[in-house]
């Protein structure tokens, strides 16, 4: 990878800087902390500083058994009400302020002005689009979404959203800083809804659907996705899902059959999926479908009931619907 601005990979030390001190912000300073980095919160509501270490105590709690450990990890964190004092040294400034354009646009305007080239600058938003946060900025290439996902100390997926000429070199970067503090980066160009709300929102608004013209109840449809879905997706994702399940044949001729039922382009069989079956990479069937099979098809199934036996198994022992006490 070739040198650019911001290195060819983060450090693994050193001052980031979270602007905004509410709940996500809470989360970010803490994470960056207990993975060795020198956290500084700022925000201008001196209240919200005063209580970080309170209300980031449950956070560091569930990051390390030790409560004198997690006491230091959260009087290390540096609280500072003044932008200018806060983004000092920093080599990264991780925004997590409120859900507003207008406010977005003016901080990172004011960021983009007063930090030196080399800083790379983040935004937590989880509706915008990078560009539109970025258009008052002149050097809009450092710009960066990395967005946690609610509850970030748990989830270990962090999207990572970029605009058009954002440079790979900085997606790359920012994979990067992602591993170091053990998450995960997923990577999308900027959509609305993003990569996990645009799939979440997809399903849920079906779900909507089959509610409003009642079709199905509440508890039928969660437990159609609890017990049938939301394990294989756990366990392997929609993609190999699709190649331990079915061929991209069926897969394929069920899609085409809802679109001609309903009319709903968003049905309609994909060139992606079209391209597989073209090529007969069917699934694991034949070997090769989103994925290549390594080991035979009686092999790869035995592996793959053994996997989904074992997770529902834990599913009937927890029973995690009834630990919640809602009725």
């Amino acid at each position: 990878m070739k040198e650019f601005a911001f290195g060819t990979e983060p450090p693994g030390s050193g001052r980031i800087c979270v602007v905004g001190a509410g709940f996500m912000g809470c989360v970010i300073a803490t994470l960056y902390a207990h993975h060795g980095y020198d956290a500084v919160i700022c925000d201008s509501n001196q209240t919200m500083l005063d209580t970080y270490v309170e209300r980031a105590r449950p956070i560091a709690a569930g990051l390390v058994e030790d409560s004198d450990a997690s006491e230091a990890m959260l009087a290390g964190v540096t609280l500072e009400p003044d932008l200018a004092s806060a983004i000092e040294g920093a080599f990264l400034v991780h925004e997590a302020v409120q859900e507003s354009l207008e406010v977005k646009q003016a901080l990172f305007a004011e960021l983009d002005r007063i930090c030196p080239e080399n800083v790379v600058l983040a935004t937590n938003t989880s509706s915008f689009l990078i560009s539109d946060i970025a258009a008052q900025m002149t050097r809009k290439e450092r710009m960066m979404g990395i967005h946690y996902v609610t509850p970030g100390h748990i989830v270990p997926v962090i999207e990572l959203i970029h605009a058009a000429d954002t440079p790979a070199e900085l997606v790359a970067w920012s994979r990067m800083l992602v591993q170091n503090i053990e998450h995960v980066g997923v990577a999308i160009l900027e959509r609305p809804g993003f990569l996990v709300n645009r799939i979440q929102f997809a399903m849920l608004t079906e779900i909507y659907r089959l509610m409003d013209e009642g079709l199905a109840t509440r508890d039928d449809i969660d437990d159609a996705v609890r017990l049938s879905l939301g394990p294989r997706l756990a366990l392997w994702g929609p993609l190999l899902t699709e190649d331990l399940i079915v061929s991209k044949k069926t897969a394929l001729a069920v899609t085409n059959s809802i679109y001609e039922q309903t009319g709903d382009e968003n049905y309609k069989g994909r060139k992606v999926l079209e391209d597989l079956v073209e090529q007969n990479n069917l699934g694991a069937i034949t070997g090769q479908g989103w994925y290549k099979f390594n080991n035979s098809p009686e092999a790869v199934v035995e592996t793959r009931d053994a996997q989904l036996r074992a997770l529902l198994a834990w599913l009937e022992e927890t029973d995690p619907v009834r630990s919640l006490n809602v009725s």
